[in-house]
């Protein structure tokens, strides 16, 4: 395994994602004793960065991350987030909500489900654009002084956000959608975290699932991936990007490497990458996830990456 630095943090390039995990009404999976077994294979495999969420599977995926982690509590880096809460258990009832008094409920919540007495890198989920990032960044820099919290990061920030929050608190991370088919941070967001000592944390590195190859143009999805929240899953540009992915299956046969591996390699090896996120339903999965590492497709096939991917404008 490879570690970066992540503020004063060494973490894995390659990081948990725990999304999936979480289950309902994201995501479909194999059973929580897979879940927990996909955990403990990471942790074996090098990977001491696990990443998760209050929302995900509302609590759930906090609570298997804490279970099978317990154990080796000292050793791992937990990170989880704040500032999406829920009325019913339902996509229609979430809001976003980083008010002081939010995230003081938040805290003792994921504390408590994940059975430690600290988070190792807190991060505000999505900005509340009716909340100041002043109270926000206050309210955490009290967690900090508490010891309930060590640092403080941010999830789904533009450039803007990013430098007003900086007035107020120092943040060791930025966590993005990041992927060869979701490059927009590259303008503005990534030198910012560069020069501010910010590492990327990308999540959805495999464009949840589009990125291995193993779905076609007439993919019709049924999860949250038809609602339109986050990447391209429906219409032209779902088939412009199925085009481009069979593409990169012919560079990944050149390199012996699978599309899901060449896929995350080319995220790890960008500016300011500290750890790519990716979600497994089984340990099988991350075995081979963790091949993405220690390699690079040659010259020619980097260039054809490039070009294939490159950002419009």
């Amino acid at each position: 395994m490879e570690y970066r630095k992540l503020g004063d943090l060494e973490v894995s390039v390659i990081g948990y994602g725990a999304w999936g995990i979480g289950g309902a009404p994201f995501w479909n999976t194999e059973g929580d004793k897979k879940s927990i077994t996909s955990i403990k294979k990471s942790f074996d495999l090098g990977i001491n960065f696990f990443d998760t969420a209050p929302v995900y599977g509302f609590g759930h995926s906090e609570e298997l991350i804490g279970k099978a982690l317990k154990p080796v509590r000292d050793k791992v880096i937990l990170a989880t987030k704040c500032g999406l809460r829920w009325g019913k258990e339902s996509l229609s009832s979430l809001r976003k909500d980083a008010s002081r008094k939010s995230i003081l409920e938040e805290i003792d919540q994921s504390l408590n489900r994940l059975g430690t007495d600290w988070i190792d890198l807190y991060q505000v989920h999505w900005p509340d654009v009716e909340t100041s990032q002043q109270e926000t960044m206050e309210t955490l820099l009290e967690l900090q002084e508490q010891g309930k919290i060590r640092h403080i990061g941010v999830s789904n920030y533009s450039a803007a956000q990013i430098k007003e929050s900086l007035q107020y608190a120092k943040l060791i991370s930025l966590q993005p959608e990041y992927s060869l088919l979701a490059r927009e941070i590259e303008k503005e967001t990534v030198p910012l975290c560069v020069e501010n000592g910010m590492g990327i944390v990308a999540y959805s590195p495999l464009s949840s699932g589009v990125l291995t190859g193993k779905y076609d143009k007439d993919t019709k999805f049924k999860d949250w991936r038809s609602k339109g929240i986050i990447g391209t899953f429906t219409g032209e540009g779902f088939v412009e990007n199925i085009s481009k992915v069979d593409q990169l299956k012919e560079i990944a046969v050149q390199e012996d490497k699978t599309c899901g591996q060449t896929a995350i390699n080319w995220v790890l090896r960008q500016p300011g990458l500290a750890t790519a996120l990716v979600g497994v339903k089984n340990a099988g999965q991350m075995e081979e996830n963790i091949k993405a590492i220690g390699w690079q497709p040659s010259n020619e096939n980097c260039e054809k990456i490039d070009k294939l991917f490159a950002p419009a404008g």
